[in-house]
């Protein structure tokens, strides 16, 4: 379906059967975002029209199982990272930004650790620590979450509000019909939230060699601050960027503020050969 700034719904058939849906809007520098754990990819609604008037394009999709997406839903990280890989394939995409929130930064993490050798311009992580569980060592995990209680974290993060005040109307508007459609069961994702919590990406950050920026929400009921910062200090391609007044959707909540702070980062990684 073709519509405004050259945008195209499809879906992107894998190996296995599996039908992504994808849209791929405008042309040149292609982005590629990357949903948190049970999202939509209309929650990247307000990143759309900014990013490719400033020569991008956009790649937004459901993962299998969810959203308008065939399939099961996947068993862990790796199964979304080789998805990932067939999708760049199957659409020719060279070397793209790729923009993971929550779990969608996991996502980043995993591909890189999987497929090393698929050049990517950079990556941006949005509100998500490189590793979930808490420990004597590391207290920039999930609030609460320790070794011995991952099973009931459905249970802690029920006690903590998503946002801060809110999603952009523009954003809830879309976002809603899509969960309409396709509710989300966490249920049907169980062992895929058990890969997302058990896993320690912090050896894959500070392995990264491409420009890597980690956003923090300075209100984020998930995450303390610090864990950007940490990884910012251990390895010179990352940068740590907070912003102000928001909760864990930053990009949702606070579009105009993440659409800068990505203007920026779009503009370095253009000047990459």
């Amino acid at each position: 379906m073709e519509g405004m700034m050259g945008r195209l719904q499809q879906q992107v058939k894998l190996t296995d059967g599996t039908t992504l849906a994808v849209t791929v809007t405008g042309v040149g520098l292609p982005i590629v975002f990357l949903n948190g754990f049970g999202g939509y990819q209309a929650i990247w609604t307000a990143q759309i029209q900014p990013l490719v008037a400033l020569g991008g394009q956009t790649i937004t999709f459901d993962y299998r199982g969810q959203g308008d997406s065939t399939g099961d839903c996947a068993s862990n990280i790796n199964d979304l990272a080789d998805d990932l890989q067939q999708l760049l394939t199957n659409l020719h995409v060279q070397r793209p930004v790729l923009v993971g929130h929550s779990m969608g930064a996991s996502l980043i993490w995993a591909f890189r650790h999987r497929y090393p050798d698929t050049a990517v311009r950079g990556w941006v992580s949005v509100d998500q620590s490189p590793q979930m569980v808490n420990d004597a060592d590391w207290p920039y995990g999930f609030r609460g979450l320790t070794a011995t209680n991952q099973k009931d974290f459905l249970q802690i993060k029920s006690r903590l509000h998503e946002t801060l005040h809110g999603l952009d109307g523009g954003v809830l508007r879309v976002l809603g019909d899509a969960e309409a459609r396709h509710p989300f069961n966490p249920a049907d994702a169980q062992r895929l939230l058990l890969s997302h919590l058990a896993d320690d990406w912090r050896p894959t950050v500070l392995a990264e060699q491409s420009p890597a920026l980690m956003v923090s929400a300075r209100q984020s009921p998930y995450y303390p601050l610090g864990y950007a910062e940490w990884c910012q200090k251990r390895n010179d391609h990352v940068r740590a960027v907070v912003i102000e007044d928001c909760g864990h959707d930053v990009m949702a909540e606070v579009p105009a503020a993440f659409n800068q702070t990505m203007r920026h980062f779009v503009q370095q990684v253009k000047q990459r050969t």
